[in-house]
């Protein structure tokens, strides 16, 4: 009968409503997740396990915009965060709890955001945002002073901008794409490949202007200088996503304790260094000292059966030198490579996050048991993706998910923890939600997601 007008095009959601009994099961699930995340970061305080690692990124803000060799060598975003954290609360523990839980409810929004905004209709987008809230994994994280509170976050805002520059375009809405995945980076070099796989899908779907990308370049170089240069006065190089030798010599040596020797003169020029620097201390990977097949197998990597330790000796002055002479020193032949390949790849399956497991609370060993579910999960979703590549539909949830998941389990530059798996898994519970979607029969026939940038509407022929 022709084209139907425009004025009787009328929204799916109008023609096909939802189970308001399913709408308000997914509703009470996500509130109960979201008042048990606030419980969770004001039962265990934040402030009560300043410690280890979360020492070294409360003294990070505090020291900030100096912060010397620690603050030098790592990412800047989370110490930017803990610096404005701690100037605005005062060093109060409840605002800093009430800060943690708020990150950690407004986390798993996020990625709701991302999945309307991909295409996913409201009832599975509101399985993806209860299904992250529950997480064991995504949960007890928030209740520790760790860059991947932060991450996190960020990882489903840059994704949410993602999806949208796919639906709306725009200049402006490619800034904010480029924007939140550079912070996101900048907070934790994890997300550099999810980062990059999103950066070549847009690129090759929207075929965004010379123009655009060259003012998102500037963007990002305008994000990246201030650690670039921070690096450069206080480390000798420039480092603007952290020190990348430490792990890459810490997966090398092949000892439990790798301890550094670090030397700088002081700058007066700069006015940023004004004395003599000279620090010893010991890195340790949590993953040399687990069994992460436990209680089925006694399983360890090689160096957590000899309590062996290297020594590093680095002066400043001679930048990137000290550091890629110690690394040549230990680069191992043919067998070792492959030895600690397959060690990464078992450790990204079963390995505990650290330090949530190690703390012994109750919401940690809910964690730590949690971990059997990943690996099962992974095959559940390589095998619901294959199916859908091999009939030729490509949807950017399973691309993203399927290579980032692949890059992360088969990297061999450094030793794989628990909780370097915590970014993959959001992309992977989304996922999961997006298959589900896609074979679950809806009052029209099969409910299957929409590609970023579809209408998501019916029309009535006249």
């Amino acid at each position: 009968m022709g084209a139907p007008s425009p004025a009787f095009t009328k929204p799916i959601a109008n023609a096909h409503p939802e189970s308001s009994t399913h709408f308000r099961i997914l509703v009470a699930l996500i509130v109960a997740a979201s008042c048990f995340r606030i419980f969770v970061c004001f039962h265990h305080n934040p402030m009560d396990y300043v410690f280890s690692d979360m020492q070294r990124h409360w003294n990070n803000g505090m020291r900030f915009p100096r912060g010397g060799y620690f603050g030098a060598s790592d990412p800047i975003v989370y110490q930017v965060y803990m610096s404005a954290l701690q100037h605005v609360t005062r060093h109060n523990r409840l605002l800093i709890a009430l800060s943690s839980a708020l990150m950690s409810v407004l986390m798993p929004w996020t990625y709701y955001r991302a999945a309307r905004n991909f295409g996913l209709r409201k009832t599975a987008a509101l399985w993806v945002w209860a299904v992250i809230a529950w997480a064991p994994s995504l949960l007890v994280i928030y209740h520790y002073i760790m860059m991947e509170t932060l991450l996190l976050l960020l990882e489903g805002i840059a994704l949410w901008m993602t999806a949208r520059y796919l639906r709306r375009g725009g200049t402006w809405a490619f800034l904010l794409f480029v924007f939140f995945w550079t912070i996101a980076v900048l907070t934790k070099p994890l997300v550099a490949p999810l980062a990059g796989i999103c950066f070549l899908w847009v690129w090759w779907k929207k075929s965004t202007p010379l123009r655009e990308i060259a003012m998102g370049a500037a963007l990002a170089a305008l994000l990246v200088a201030p650690q670039a240069f921070r690096s450069k006065l206080e480390l000798g190089f420039y480092a603007p996503l952290g020190n990348p030798w430490l792990t890459r010599i810490q997966l090398r040596s092949g000892t439990r304790m790798t301890y550094i020797h670090f030397y700088a003169t002081s700058d007066q020029s700069a006015h940023f260094r004004h004395n003599v620097q000279q620090d010893e201390f010991g890195v340790g990977s949590p993953s040399g000292f687990i069994r992460p097949l436990e209680p089925f197998s006694h399983w360890a990597m090689r160096r957590a059966y000899a309590n062996e330790e290297s020594r590093v000796y680095i002066d400043a002055a001679h930048g990137e030198r000290d550091w890629k002479d110690a690394y040549d020193r230990l680069s191992p032949d043919r067998d070792e490579w492959l030895a600690e390949w397959q060690e990464n790849i078992i450790l990204f399956f079963f390995a505990p996050s650290w330090p949530e497991s190690a703390v012994g609370q109750w919401d940690g060993q809910l964690d730590y048991w949690s971990r059997w579910l990943w690996a099962p999960l992974i095959l559940f979703v390589f095998a619901g993706n294959v199916r859908e590549f091999v009939h030729r539909r490509f949807d950017l949830i399973p691309v993203a998910a399927t290579l980032f998941t692949l890059i992360m389990a088969l990297q061999n530059a450094l030793i794989m923890e628990g909780r370097y798996r915590k970014p993959v898994e959001t992309v992977l519970l989304m996922n999961v939600v997006w298959i589900l979607a896609r074979r679950s029969p809806s009052e029209g026939g099969k409910e299957k997601p929409l590609e970023a940038g579809d209408k998501e509407t019916a029309s009535i022929q006249t």
